[in-house]
């Protein structure tokens, strides 16, 4: 819902590194060239697999190396599976108990 110039400010303070989080839709997980992502959180499992790999792509520009969260619920497990079949990979599962979050 920002306007144009408030989207670019935005972003152009996050790539300057005046400030160290940016919150975005899936309009970030392509066409932004921001080599210094380190760590990408996945609110909710993309429901194309192409899109999942476009968000976590942000942490691996230029060859760096980043982490990538996903909150996955009973409800996202069709989903992630999705994704593993088309990358051929396993995602690692944190482990992490539902009375612990």
């Amino acid at each position: 819902g920002l306007k144009q110039h408030r989207r670019l400010a935005s972003l152009d303070k996050f790539k300057s590194g005046r400030v160290r989080t940016l919150v975005a839709t899936d309009v970030a997980s392509r066409g932004l060239d921001i080599p210094t992502v380190e760590l990408v959180v996945n609110y909710d499992v993309p429901r194309v697999p192409t899109d999942y790999i476009h968000r976590v792509g942000r942490t691996a520009r230029a060859g760096r190396r980043g982490t990538a969260v996903s909150l996955v619920t009973q409800f996202d497990v069709e989903l992630l599976q999705r994704v593993e079949a088309h990358t051929g990979k396993v995602v690692q599962d944190a482990g992490v108990e539902e009375d612990q979050v």
